[in-house]
């Protein structure tokens, strides 16, 4: 039997989303399904437009990007409380890695069109998201950053 979760009650949790205004965080709710993913299965390839946005519940999922001649490379693994898929909210809305589930996973997956509309008609609304995004891109630079130093070394 299926359980009912409540997404508002998970939108409230989230670290990305918990000190949004009840008011948004209803809106959020109405643009919001819950998704699993088993271990292994592929959420979005490197370059794909892919228009949602993931609040990751629990669960851990891979960040990987190929590199010519070497294959896969995975630099950063987000789990609980974290956001997967910052690059639907940046045109041209490209994932800049791909995204596999580790283990099994449940998110709350967000239409980042309508997110996107939300934080046009309410512009203070949008500059908190880009805030929150901003420090995702900047923490997974450092992540693939620290990544390839430990593979290639740090000497000059």
């Amino acid at each position: 039997m299926e359980q009912q979760i409540d997404i508002l009650t998970l939108l409230r949790d989230h670290p990305f989303t918990r000190d949004f205004p009840e008011e948004k965080a209803g809106e959020l709710a109405k643009i919001a399904k819950v998704v699993r993913f088993t271990a292994g299965q592929r959420i979005f390839e490197e370059g794909e437009i892919h228009r949602r946005l993931y609040l990751i519940v629990y669960g851990r999922v891979a960040l990987y990007f190929y590199i010519p001649g070497k294959g896969e490379f995975r630099y950063e693994t987000v789990s609980s409380g974290e956001v997967l898929g910052w690059s639907s909210l940046v045109e041209p809305y490209k994932k800049a890695s791909g995204a596999v589930a580790v283990e099994n996973t449940l998110a709350l997956s967000l239409d980042s069109e309508k997110l996107m509309r939300m934080m046009e008609e309410d512009t203070q609304f949008g500059y908190k998201v880009y805030q929150k995004v901003v420090r995702i891109v900047a923490d997974r630079l450092r992540a693939a950053r620290m990544r390839l130093i430990d593979i290639y070394g740090g000497g000059g």
